[in-house]
């Protein structure tokens, strides 16, 4: 569902195009473009009118509308799940690891550690963001090491006070 997704909002945004413009501007193969494309069209999803021999006109119908807003809300309600589910396990692994007066935050400085940051603020917990040029060491007792990519786990130390936040959820 997130292929056709992809598809939907970008033909939302530009009806003019080809094919490979949409595999280009989603990261879906040529194929999978093409199946989907006529799969959504079976649907009723997008109608196609050829203007010229490399250029379609899609054009999302009403019901391809509703299928986007569908898929839209479908996406923020799991999104929303996984932040309260992240910042949910964060609070429990916090509390139950007292006195915890510093985090290391290891891992890219993307959309889960903004969530990690703002939780550990909302708690007043201090904490280090440490990108995954930077090994750390296994922390004293009063700190924490958090990371949430599974490629992490091998250069970290297996120890009780580094955790993989993910495996929490």
């Amino acid at each position: 569902m997130d292929n056709e997704y992809a598809i939907l909002e970008y033909l939302h945004r530009d009806a003019l195009t080809t094919q490979r413009k949409i595999a280009a501007r989603t990261g879906l193969s040529l194929g999978t473009v093409n199946l989907l494309i006529k799969k959504m069209v079976h649907k009723g999803l997008i109608k196609v009118e050829r203007l010229n021999a490399r250029t379609m006109r899609y054009i999302l119908t009403p019901r391809g509308l509703k299928e986007k807003t569908r898929l839209t809300y479908n996406y923020v309600r799991r999104s929303y799940r996984q932040i309260v589910g992240i910042t949910g396990a964060l609070t429990e692994l916090i509390q139950a690891r007292m006195p915890v007066n510093r985090v290391i935050l290891y891992g890219p400085h993307d959309e889960v550690a903004q969530i990690l940051t703002t939780c550990l603020r909302d708690l007043g917990i201090t904490y280090t963001l440490a990108g995954p040029e930077k090994q750390p060491s296994i922390p004293p007792p009063d700190q924490l090491v958090l990371f949430w990519r599974h490629e992490e786990e091998e250069k970290l130390p297996g120890h009780p006070r580094v955790v993989n936040i993910l495996k929490l959820l």
